[in-house]
């Protein structure tokens, strides 16, 4: 398929265009940062403009329109701009991606939701564990509420236009090499992590998470949790949970280090399945 991807330059949009090129897919990413990256040709667009989107998405010199857009575009996490401009710049460019798309009769779109829809930093401890897509959402940040509104256009959007099939990727927090040599210092201070439930993914899951769903038979709008098999630290999951959560019911499944995000439905959609952990990476 011809593929455009958002945010190409970023930690999980570069593993997703190697993903992608890697099973054959053509791809142009789409960026604030312009030219060349990684070898692939990058369009510069700002995703909070309606109109540079319509126009990427279009069509450029070197892909006509796509068959599907992976829109990883926008301030990654909490803390790294104003709570106002996080919510203005993700909430904007993922309404016009989607109504892009809609436009222009582009019918498959995979996203970037993220894990924090699920009550990070958890002062109220969940509903249950493991987390899966049928707990409740407790957006508690400017990040994850427009994580939410994002998802709630997915709703609407799907409604608006049948044939649109829209998936958004829950990710947890997203590690590369870097992430990795610091683990250390998350495995000597584990109430840290409490915030995030010691999750975690490695960048390259993600990326081949994406390439997945592009290819999944899907629709309507589909939620899926994006996360590693195991919790970033060595403390069985069932001793953290009866530390920090002790009135919290544990599911089936909860055995040694298990993620306290469950996977499983991702598993079952687009045969998601981590590869990669801090173990044995």
């Amino acid at each position: 398929m011809q593929v455009m991807v958002t945010g190409s330059a970023g930690k999980i949009g570069r593993e997703a265009v190697r993903a992608l090129k890697a099973a054959g897919h053509r791809v142009v990413g789409l960026d604030l940062k312009g030219g060349t990256i990684d070898g692939v040709r990058t369009v510069k667009v700002d995703c909070a403009d309606f109109g540079q989107v319509m126009g990427a998405f279009s069509g450029v010199d070197t892909m006509a329109k796509p068959d599907a857009i992976v829109h990883l575009a926008g301030i990654p996490m909490p803390g790294l701009a104003s709570d106002a401009d996080i919510f203005q710049v993700n909430t904007l460019s993922t309404y016009n991606v989607f109504s892009a798309c809609a436009r222009l009769d582009i019918h498959r779109v995979i996203w970037a939701s993220s894990e924090t829809v699920l009550g990070l930093p958890f002062t109220t401890p969940p509903a249950y564990l493991p987390l899966d897509e049928d707990a409740p959402d407790l957006p508690n940040w400017s990040y994850s509420l427009s994580k939410h509104l994002g998802e709630t256009m997915a709703d609407q959007f799907v409604r608006w236009h049948p044939a649109m099939a829209i998936a958004s990727l829950r990710f947890s927090n997203v590690f590369d090499a870097a992430d990795y040599a610091a683990r250390d210092a998350i495995e000597a201070r584990p109430e840290a992590r409490k915030l995030n439930l010691w999750a975690y993914v490695d960048a390259r899951d993600c990326g081949e998470a994406c390439r997945l769903a592009v290819e999944a038979p899907l629709s309507g709008h589909q939620r899926m949790i994006i996360a590693a098999a195991n919790s970033v630290v060595s403390v069985p999951s069932g001793e953290l949970a009866a530390r920090y959560f002790p009135d919290t019911p544990i599911r089936d499944g909860f055995d040694g280090n298990v993620s306290f995000l469950s996977s499983a439905r991702a598993g079952e959609l687009i045969g998601y399945h981590p590869n990669y952990n801090w173990r044995g990476r």
